[in-house]
């Protein structure tokens, strides 16, 4: 699983028939909601067993967006899935080694924060983010369902996750990497422009490259939520079905 996966391209937008490499202007219109953004809940799970001591085993928080019927609490249609692992080196002691042998992908971005001598963060994240608080959350995953994409709104439900989830964290980090569909191809330059859409993505949260294509939010400042209410309110104003309409037609079906 590639870290950052699938949420939104740049902007919330669906391009005209020009194109940039062909040299001609773009015409760029807000691209409408498959579905009512004020529907959309995030429920939280995580799963622990009698006997865990988080000394051996990772700690993983899964976030699922999904619009709900709120006078039957139905989900009514998925939307998206977050994938979170809260790192402290204070509480396991080979943090690295659990991370790493629990998932690769983790093990990337745990070998990029942390000192594998000291089995500590690295001193230089001290010049990114703050110090207060002894974790580190990484996001190994967060996937959109397709008609979902380039809106904007799974950067958004990202970041309110990250707030829930990151109390007591000094920062956030996470690798910005695409997924292919199966069966889906892309050739190096689809590819590279996917990637791109990423970073931008994380960047207008706050998210600013560290090392090795790692990059990271500090949790102790407040871009995140000055960066949060201004992303919300670009979303509420793109084009959506009304509440009411949606959900009567959605469970008629």
């Amino acid at each position: 699983m590639t870290h950052a996966e699938r949420v939104d391209n740049d902007e919330g937008t669906e391009r005209g028939s020009g194109s940039a490499e062909s040299g001609t202007s773009e015409v760029r219109t807000p691209k409408a909601l498959p579905g009512p953004v004020e529907a959309i809940r995030l429920s939280y799970s995580h799963d622990e067993d009698w006997w865990d001591s988080y000394g051996g085993r990772p700690e993983i928080w899964y976030a699922s967006a999904d619009l709900v019927d709120h006078d039957t609490n139905e989900v009514i249609e998925h939307v998206g899935d977050f994938e979170f692992y809260r790192a402290d080196p204070y509480e396991t002691g080979d943090l690295f080694g659990v991370l790493d042998g629990h998932d690769g992908d983790v093990g990337l971005v745990a070998g990029v924060i942390l000192n594998l001598r000291t089995r500590e963060f690295r001193d230089d994240l001290d010049g990114i983010i703050g110090s207060f608080g002894s974790a580190m959350l990484i996001l190994n995953s967060a996937t959109m369902n397709k008609e979902w994409r380039g809106t904007g709104v799974g950067t958004v439900l990202a970041g309110r996750a990250i707030k829930r989830l990151g109390t007591g964290c000094r920062g956030v980090a996470c690798y910005p990497a695409p997924l292919d569909d199966p069966g889906e191809s892309q050739n190096d330059g689809g590819r590279e422009n996917a990637h791109q859409a990423l970073r931008r993505s994380w960047e207008r949260l706050g998210f600013e490259h560290y090392r090795k294509g790692v990059y990271v939010l500090d949790l102790g400042t407040v871009t995140l939520g000055r960066s949060l209410a201004s992303l919300t309110k670009q979303v509420d104003a793109l084009p959506q079905p009304d509440l009411d309409a949606w959900i009567d037609a959605r469970t008629e079906e």
